[in-house]
């Protein structure tokens, strides 16, 4: 079962178009990412109409800041010089907004993505969740800033290596495994170390690649299940934003090196909140409360929602929305 977006109206291209073209990716406090036209599009997603999009973004674009015209040219010969280098995000966005319009965007997103998906996990995965949203209902904009946001983080050719020369990874067993290490040396120290060092250390184990993706999201959504677990929700939303954006990279990179560098960075971040244990639980179906959703305030909340509905259509499996249920009615209980 496939999900099939309704199709975005003129009134909401041309309110991602002006937040792409003025706001910066990230801003402070605390370096937070701008997690604006993702709620805009799970909103849309979700059924809420414009009227009330166009309220929820006048008032959280109030958090945001501008960024900076390019002070330099981004060309096809040195785009990926700026690898990393977070001040080009201004050139880099021209220079992929140029491509979408002389190549479209599918072309732009194949001829680039395999260059920077091993570092899909920085950032806590933001980067791919924007690229994933604007891939997923086919906004140009939102596709140009995604794959901007993935140059100015970096890739990982550490990782993609790794990956390169991994045996096939049982997935769900690789999770468990990662779990068996939470109070060991891999807990701790900076992220990308760690996920390197999973890859090094945790005995793969032969599986079919066709239950990758399915098994490890499944994985993540019994994890927030169990926990309730704030960047347990962002497994959950990446899992939704890597199956949307892994077709573009698997035609160049292979098969089995995408789905380990999903499983490595999905046990990494697993790792990083402290390997919860959970268990698979079989929920009762459950809808979406839609009504209270069209009046969240919380990003978090209306990505979740979407990318649980989402999920459900592509995998037919009701636990995404009923775990998605089982969290989100009493925290919009407590608002409403």
């Amino acid at each position: 079962m496939q999900n099939r977006p309704t199709p975005i109206s003129a009134d909401l291209t041309r309110l991602l178009g002006r937040h792409a073209a003025t706001y910066a990716t990230n801003y402070p406090p605390v370096d937070n990412s701008d997690h604006g036209p993702m709620a805009y599009l799970a909103m849309h997603g979700l059924g809420i109409g414009i009227d009330r999009i166009r309220e929820f973004a006048e008032t959280y674009q109030q958090r945001l800041v501008r960024f900076p015209p390019p002070h330099e040219t981004v060309s096809a010969e040195n785009w990926h010089t700026h690898a990393g280098r977070r001040a080009s995000y201004a050139g880099v966005l021209a220079y992929f907004s140029g491509e979408i319009e002389r190549n479209g965007w599918r072309t732009t997103v194949s001829n680039h993505l395999p260059r920077l998906i091993s570092g899909w996990v920085k950032d806590a995965f933001h980067p791919l969740i924007r690229l994933g949203y604007g891939i997923e209902f086919a906004v140009p904009t939102e596709i140009a800033a995604g794959l901007a946001y993935f140059t100015i983080v970096g890739d990982d050719p550490a990782l993609l290596d790794m990956a390169r020369r991994a045996k096939p990874i049982d997935a769900a067993a690789y999770l468990g495994a990662a779990r068996d290490l939470r109070d060991s040396r891999f807990a701790r120290g900076p992220f990308n170390d760690r996920y390197r060092r999973i890859l090094q250390s945790v005995a793969p184990r032969p599986a079919a690649r066709d239950d990758v993706l399915r098994a490890v999201s499944r994985s993540c959504l019994d994890a927030f299940d169990a926990t309730h677990d704030f960047f347990a929700l962002h497994l959950v939303t990446s899992s939704h934003a890597y199956r949307v954006c892994r077709p573009f990279a698997e035609a160049a990179l292979g098969t089995a090196i995408v789905d380990d560098l999903y499983s490595i960075g999905i046990a990494a971040a697993y790792l990083a909140i402290g390997a919860p244990a959970f268990e698979h639980v079989e929920r009762e179906p459950a809808p979406l409360p839609l009504a209270a959703l069209a009046h969240a305030t919380d990003e978090h909340d209306l990505k979740l929602a979407y990318s649980c509905r989402a999920q459900r259509l592509a995998y037919d499996d009701i636990a995404y929305e009923a775990v998605a249920a089982r969290y989100l009615v009493p925290r919009l209980s407590a608002v409403s």
